[in-house]
């Protein structure tokens, strides 16, 4: 090997050791943004973070992040079609948007299915949602309106439920998606239950996502 090529192998690893610097870098900047907001990350499996911050009234926030190869107009068409939830909202049964509203405000009514002898849980919430001109970013905003439908027998309304998205466009197409929920839908349940919804039903919802995005 000689000079001009140890001199280049020797570049190549050196770019590769940089990269890696500044994945964990971007990282721990990431970490450290959640914990001056109170949160502690729950799980980190494949690629799908997740974040908790107790709150009171026995209620949780929980904010999950995840990059995926997709455009914000592919993402934002995915998470309008509330009829195709089912597919890939973990646990989610049914599904529908109610009448009336824009593109940019309107409600939508969710049901999770919870093993017996636990009853279902629902949501009503009116959505609004833009994107910046600037910088590309969506934002999507969910605020429960539980009186806005007749409550459904044997099925408990969540009061509480509070949403924000946001999708960021990255460059190689890519989106930097990140969700934040704060609510009571695992109040009253066994904790094996509760954890598997509130942390556990996050991954497999990103995940559900992805693959959602990847079919289309």
């Amino acid at each position: 090997m000689n000079t001009d090529q140890v001199f280049f192998s020797v570049k190549v690893q050196v770019m590769r050791i940089f990269v890696l610097i500044l994945i964990w870098a971007g990282t721990q900047v990431q970490a450290n943004a959640q914990e001056e907001q109170g949160f502690v990350l729950q799980t980190d499996e494949d690629g799908v973070f997740v974040w908790v911050r107790p709150e009171s009234n026995d209620d949780l926030t929980v904010r999950v992040a995840i990059t995926a190869r997709a455009s914000v107009s592919e993402v934002r068409k995915v998470i309008d079609h509330a009829s195709a939830y089912p597919r890939w909202v973990h646990r989610c049964e049914e599904a529908y948007v109610l009448p009336g509203g824009t593109p940019k405000a309107y409600s939508y009514y969710s049901r999770v299915n919870l093993p017996f002898p636990f009853s279902d849980r629902e949501v009503v919430g009116a959505i609004t949602q833009s994107v910046d001109v600037n910088t590309g970013v969506f934002t999507r905003i969910i605020k429960s309106t539980p009186t806005a439908l007749p409550m459904n027998k044997g099925i408990q309304r969540v009061e509480t439920y509070d949403s924000t998205w946001k999708v960021e466009p990255l460059s190689d197409n890519k989106v930097a998606i990140t969700c934040t929920v704060r609510t009571a839908a695992g109040s009253g349940l066994p904790n094996w239950l509760r954890h598997e919804i509130m942390t556990g039903g996050p991954v497999k919802t990103m995940k559900g996502l992805v693959e959602e995005l990847e079919k289309d």
